[in-house]
């Protein structure tokens, strides 16, 4: 019998797992958020344009190299706590031809670290934007 129960409680533990939501960004409450005015049409000036297929590469790459939901170890430094956070990376990403993108990270300029030390931080991705799997990682 107690078998039976402890096989139970497992596939019932297992199976909320199944049941978790998907990571969906934080909205800001609704008073927040009326206080924003959009401007009329999309603001002139420099702006960028990034293609779907890179947007979704780089998206792959990103939540493989620091996913949503990472946080730094116990007792990290100031600086490992800085590395991270997404916003302390640089992105770079370049379509290849054979439906493959490459995206690089790298620490941006004179974030988390002091001046003077050299990171071997970052990385560079080879996504395959056909059947959106991870090619090969270069550290």
């Amino acid at each position: 019998m107690s078998r039976v129960v402890l096989l139970f409680v497992c596939v019932s533990l297992s199976a909320c797992s199944l049941f978790q939501r998907p990571f969906r960004p934080e909205h800001a409450p609704p008073e927040e958020s009326a206080r924003f005015e959009f401007p009329l049409g999309f603001p002139p000036g420099e702006h960028t344009f990034i293609p779907g297929t890179i947007a979704a590469a780089v998206g792959l790459a990103m939540e493989d190299f620091l996913p949503g939901d990472a946080k730094p170890p116990r007792g990290a430094t100031p600086d490992e706590v800085c590395l991270a956070q997404r916003s302390s990376y640089d992105v770079l990403a370049k379509a290849l031809p054979d439906d493959v993108v490459l995206v690089s990270f790298s620490p941006k300029q004179g974030a988390c670290v002091q001046e003077g030390i050299a990171l071997d931080v970052g990385a560079t991705y080879a996504v395959d934007v056909k059947t959106w799997r991870i090619l090969a990682v270069q550290r």
